[in-house]
């Protein structure tokens, strides 16, 4: 029997199909796929103060679990491409409300935040949002130019 490695992680379930196509180009095989659901109610007291309301937070992901022959021909080099590839740098991208867009409907009330909020939106949010495009841009280029360099060794 061959030996091999094994490697789990969480992806959004919108993710899963592609990240299991991702990990297979690496020379990963799909042990298996589950679908997490967490529901945590707890009691917190009203931001005001005066009374205790019920909370209940919800996470969905899916748990991946896959597995490698580590005799693979090559296997130094398919682990340095494939560290390389995960350790690109994700851009940042800005809020286009900052603190939330309730607190920019209340601002909005006092006029405070039909003045702050296009100034914010001109002067920081467009610039950042160029900015973070332009670095997913190159991002995807990098990325693109990594699985190229992971071709020779199909």
């Amino acid at each position: 029997m061959a030996r091999t490695e094994s490697k789990s992680m969480q992806v959004h379930p919108d993710d899963e199909q592609v990240m299991i196509e991702l990990m297979e180009k690496f020379h990963w095989s799909l042990l298996s796929s589950q679908e997490v659901k967490t529901v945590d109610t707890h009691l917190e007291e009203t931001w005001s103060g005066d009374g205790i309301q019920s909370v209940t937070k919800t996470e969905r992901y899916i748990k991946l679990a896959f597995s490698r022959e580590i005799d693979l021909p090559h296997l130094k080099e398919i682990k340095q491409i494939e560290n390389k590839y995960f350790s690109l740098p994700q851009p940042k991208f800005p809020e286009l409300f900052p603190g939330g867009i309730i607190l920019w409907l209340v601002l909005a009330v006092f006029t405070v935040g039909l003045i702050i909020w296009p100034i914010y939106l001109f002067l920081s949010y467009k610039p950042k949002k160029a900015k973070a495009d332009e670095l997913l841009t190159d991002l995807l280029n990098k990325r693109e130019q990594v699985l190229k360099e992971l071709q020779k060794y199909d």
